[in-house]
């Protein structure tokens, strides 16, 4: 089928939704225009493929067993988003509203599916949404589920990156000091406006661990830490260690084996998500 429909985002909730049902949805592959995803939703199982772009995209949906789910979804890890869907009526349409939650809370979004891009035309939105985000690419499911929030939000999040190496056959971990020197991190900053987040990963690990290497921009894992902000991390396979760096007056810095790295970070949220992406590498 061919999907036609218009996103917006949501500013508050409408009190007259109904039916609500739990999303999980996760993606197994994915290229320019293709995206293959599986999705949990109450009792249904779906494998979907979508091909295309913007407002108008070639969709072709099966249902799947509980088993086939079950053995497919571990091949989504790190490509993954949950989230609630109510629906509302608005005079001819029946809108889709997204309460995402997790790592992605508090987005909201709306979806308006239409029979014809003339009708799309003549659509006006209720009062409940705000801009309109139809193709944009950082509100695409695949997008969220892969680098979590739009860096152009104003959700708090920080991006770090996980330098690693391979020294005697093992994974090795670069950490750096925290710039009292207190404890052991990875480099991590803030997002930088107008740049992707993973160069904003390459350029912590330059100026913090003073270590140049390249990241791949579909390899990331969002990290909540308890008490802190979202922490987007990117594996970064480094290439150089710098004699000298920016910030070599304030951070102390170690290329240690994982098992070691696991043990000299202090923050156990922070190793969990550290372990999830080493099983990656």
């Amino acid at each position: 089928m061919i999907e036609i429909e218009r996103k917006f985002l949501v500013t508050t909730l409408p009190n007259d939704l109904k039916d609500e049902v739990c999303i999980q949805q996760g993606y197994l592959a994915y290229e320019d225009n293709l995206e293959i995803r599986l999705r949990r939703a109450g009792d249904m199982r779906l494998l979907t493929v979508k091909e295309g772009s913007g407002l108008s995209r070639q969709e072709t949906e099966i249902a799947i067993s509980s088993d086939q789910f079950d053995q497919l979804w571990p091949a989504t890890e790190g490509r993954r988003l949950e989230k609630f869907r109510s629906q509302i009526q608005i005079g001819a349409h029946k809108v889709e509203v997204d309460r995402y939650i997790g790592d992605l809370a508090p987005l909201m979004v709306a979806e308006v599916e239409f029979i014809s891009i003339e009708e799309s035309e003549r659509f006006e939105k209720s009062s409940f949404m705000g801009r309109e985000v139809t193709g944009i690419d950082a509100y695409k499911n695949l997008f969220l589920a892969l680098h979590g929030l739009p860096s152009n939000s104003n959700f708090e999040h920080q991006i770090a990156a996980l330098p690693y190496l391979i020294r005697g056959g093992q994974l090795h971990i670069v950490l750096v000091t925290n710039s009292t020197q207190t404890r052991w991190i990875i480099p991590k900053g803030q997002q930088e406006p107008d740049m992707p987040r993973h160069n904003v990963a390459v350029m912590e690990a330059l100026e913090e661990a003073g270590v140049i290497g390249s990241c791949l921009p579909r390899l990331h894992l969002a990290c909540r830490q308890k008490g802190e902000r979202t922490l987007h991390i990117y594996p970064l396979k480094v290439t150089t260690i710098l004699k000298k760096w920016p910030e070599i007056a304030s951070r102390k810095r170690r290329v240690v084996s994982l098992d070691k790295a696991l043990k000299l970070i202090s923050d156990p949220d922070l190793c969990r998500c550290i372990k999830r992406l080493a099983t990656r590498l």
